[in-house]
């Protein structure tokens, strides 16, 4: 480990070789890998296969965390991290879910092409970048209830629950556009700056717009049946 001072105080820095050990060690003894609570400069499992879950909670994490085209038998627990760089998952497979209730993300969260089979819950969480889910395929729900995206949201992504955006405030744009929903998509109460967009949405439940604010010179629900839009 390496010593850091960050806001005045001495700090513990997790180096790669560290991460690397835990990780091991894990494997070992057929458990999570555990960094909750410490603070590393960086994560990558890019290409690689781990067979349990990965706790980060209340973890800072200095650098980019790389998940890209990797596959993680266990939930990723993130709830409450605070990642100075990006979070990648993109084209990984995910078997759990992914947990990111209040955390803090410094540039973008890119999850396009990600196979998970639990949910996407990032409610409360900050994302000073967009977040993509293009191609994206979930089993359970997409959470951002209450959360705060500074750039755009978009995804033509397969999900078999509900994407919840009830309360959240999106700075730039919100496209859903050739997405496939089995359950609703909520934005009751939530802040689109920018461009609605949900054009051939394949919709099993119901759009809720109730209080949402949005400017409607740039709204796109075309192919969306009137019915399943409730104001």
């Amino acid at each position: 480990m390496e010593e850091f001072v960050i806001a005045g105080k001495p700090v513990l820095i997790w180096s790669k070789k560290d991460i690397d050990t835990e990780m091991e060690q894990a494997s070992l003894d057929r458990r999570d890998a555990n960094f909750a609570g410490k603070t590393l400069k960086s994560f990558s499992l890019m290409e690689k296969d781990f067979d349990y879950g990965i706790n980060f909670q209340n973890t800072l994490i200095i650098g980019n965390v790389f998940f890209a085209d990797a596959s993680v038998n266990g939930s990723v627990n993130l709830a409450n991290a605070a990642i100075d760089g990006s979070f990648f998952f993109n084209r990984g497979k995910l078997i759990g879910d992914l947990l990111m209730e209040k955390a803090w993300v410094g540039q973008t969260i890119n999850l396009s092409g990600i196979n998970i089979t639990g949910s996407v819950l990032m409610p409360q969480t900050r994302i000073n970048g967009f977040v993509s889910l293009a191609k994206a395929v979930a089993l359970g729900n997409i959470d951002l209830r209450g959360a705060e995206v500074q750039n755009y949201l978009q995804g033509e992504l397969k999900v078999n629950g509900d994407v919840l955006c009830e309360n959240a405030q999106i700075n730039g744009f919100l496209d859903l556009s050739g997405a496939t929903v089995a359950g609703d998509v909520n934005l009751k109460s939530a802040l689109i700056r920018q461009r609605l967009a949900a054009r051939d949405l394949k919709l099993e439940g119901n759009f809720f717009l109730k209080d949402c604010i949005y400017n409607k010179a740039l709204v796109d629900l075309g192919g969306l049946p009137e019915e399943k839009i409730i104001r």
